[in-house]
């Protein structure tokens, strides 16, 4: 009896032992395209084909309009993308969006004049994979490797999603390839 109880317990340790070593999220399996939706400098809704990966590196952002800190994010992100050099084409963004309907989404992203691409989570597949469990959520992705660069979390513990765009304008200022 005293082994059973041991050896369900070395079980349970090493169980939970492996939830904490993880796999980190893997990109790499998302399809080549993706359908998605975008405002046009006139704020006409776009629909087109993404393809996330001619850049070296994407920028994936979960965000919803009825979160108060995505709220309060997205004009910094929607100033990020208006003001970032986008000619070399070092970066792309992508919106994840955890709206109910792509009416929501839409009056969200006319709100903030974010005229980067954007899909409901629903239909994100890969490209939905989060690096926490809370919005909003930036993760800069090396698109080359299909993996992680950084995120608005360390691990478990939310970091706020002031480093990713950090971290995003220094690959774009030293031409990261």
């Amino acid at each position: 009896m005293k082994r059973l109880l041991l050896a369900t317990l070395v079980v349970l340790g090493l169980l939970s032992a492996l939830r904490m070593f993880k796999p980190s999220a893997r990109f790499n399996a998302a399809p080549g395209t993706t359908q998605v939706l975008r405002l046009a400098r006139n704020a006409a809704v776009i629909r087109e084909e993404f393809q996330p990966r001619l850049a070296p590196y994407l920028a994936v952002c979960h965000s919803a309009g009825w979160c108060p800190p995505c709220q309060k994010f997205s004009p910094q992100l929607a100033e990020f993308h208006h003001d970032a050099n986008k000619t070399n084409l070092r970066f792309q963004l992508v919106m994840v969006n955890y709206g109910r309907s792509d009416t929501d989404m839409v009056a969200y992203m006319r709100q903030h004049s974010m005229e980067f691409p954007a899909l409901r989570r629903a239909e994100a597949g890969a490209r939905g994979a989060a690096t926490g469990d809370g919005i909003p959520n930036l993760i800069i992705i090396d698109t080359s490797k299909g993996r992680v660069a950084t995120s608005s979390f360390d691990g478990s513990n939310y970091v706020g999603c002031d480093v990713p765009p950090k971290v995003l304008r220094t690959i774009i200022a030293q031409g990261h390839p």
